[in-house]
């Protein structure tokens, strides 16, 4: 499969990107551009789990989660945390702390050293989340009615996050995710960035969408392309139920199209976001953990998705390769799991031994 990237990559650059991305089905990722990559991803790629710090009235609960991340065999630790605006036309986003809205610095900077402590990388990600969405607004959707004062606030949103990252030495720092509406802001973009490597020394990410990759055009500005990847797996079963290994077929195509995009790129990419919750339409909608049908918690498809995900990329978390890593969605610091729990995690559930008996693999 890897024998035809030349004509791959031909194809992929003279092809409509945004279509071609989601829905091509050549064969599996190339490994021409490997060479090049190679002074941005010498190591081993990371392989690690995602905590959601949005609350933090129980603050062992997320030390609890971090030294259950690193005995799973994990090798990296991504927090998610908040800026908040009220909708897609609020003025600017900011910083809250405190019960109901986000994290302290302290409390931060004591969960991601206790991460380092623990043998742990770090990444952190600050997101923007809506306090007050207008119907079905959601941060990939900002549209305020002064960008330059938006941009103004969403730089002191980075600043308080960067003076964490600073402090704690971490790893990879993402300068943004998922903001959809901004994405072709390149100056935008460029001037951030250009102030965020003025003091920050690790590795810049940004996360966008799964369908959405081809659209920001400042990743020759960042060091590795970051994609959250909930992608639809039930494709290839023409609307019905998809065998393991259509599962693993759909894995390959995605694989097709991110690798040649990264090539193109000269960057390598990390999934900074992929998992399952435990209802039913998790392998078709793994965005969609809404449960407004009442249906039954089901962990069976999580554990498909995962054995699938684990099947199709496991040799492409080895190097060489153009692939920064992979973080799992999520380990929930508040639900144990079990049989009535709808969520990402994975504790209580089969997911979990798959995830665990891999991570013992690849030590």
């Amino acid at each position: 499969m890897r024998r035809i990237l030349a004509a791959t990559v031909g194809v992929y650059i003279l092809s409509l990107w945004g279509a071609w991305a989601a829905s091509s089905a050549p064969a599996a990722a190339p490994s021409a551009g490997v060479a090049r990559l190679k002074a941005l991803q010498t190591d081993r790629p990371l392989a690690g789990f995602t905590i959601n710090l949005h609350h933090t009235e129980q603050l062992p609960l997320y030390v609890q989660s971090i030294d259950e991340i690193a005995e799973l065999g994990a090798d990296s630790l991504q927090i998610i945390t908040p800026a908040f605006q009220a909708h897609g036309a609020s003025p600017q986003p900011r910083v809250e702390a405190g019960p109901g809205h986000g994290p302290h610095a302290h409390q931060l900077e004591m969960l991601l050293k206790h991460a380092r402590k623990r043998g742990l990388s770090t990444a952190l990600m600050p997101i923007v989340l809506f306090t007050e969405p207008r119907g079905n607004e959601w941060r990939g959707k900002t549209s305020p009615p002064d960008w330059d004062q938006w941009w103004a606030g969403y730089r002191q949103v980075i600043d308080h996050f960067l003076d964490i990252a600073v402090e704690c030495d971490v790893d990879l720092f993402s300068i943004g995710s998922e903001l959809l509406t901004t994405e072709r802001q390149h100056q935008r973009w460029a001037d951030l960035i250009r102030h965020v490597r003025s003091r920050y020394k690790g590795r810049l990410f940004y996360s966008t969408n799964w369908d959405h990759f081809h659209v920001p055009t400042f990743w020759d500005q960042i060091d590795v392309i970051g994609i959250s990847g909930y992608w639809d797996l039930t494709i290839k079963a023409n609307n019905g139920e998809p065998t393991d290994a259509q599962l693993v077929e759909r894995w390959e195509e995605i694989q097709l199209s991110v690798f040649a995009f990264s090539v193109t790129q000269d960057k390598p990419f990390i999934i900074t976001e992929v998992g399952y919750h435990t209802l039913p339409w998790t392998l078709s909608q793994p965005w969609n953990y809404v449960n407004d049908r009442q249906a039954a918690p089901d962990p069976a498809p999580q554990a498909r998705g995962y054995a699938s995900f684990l099947a199709a990329w496991s040799d492409k978390l080895e190097p060489p390769t153009e692939m920064a890593g992979v973080y799992f969605y999520a380990w929930d610091p508040y639900y144990a799991g079990g049989p009535e729990d709808t969520g990402y995690g994975v504790r209580g559930k089969p997911a979990l031994k798959l995830l665990r008996d891999w991570f013992r693999r690849r030590r």
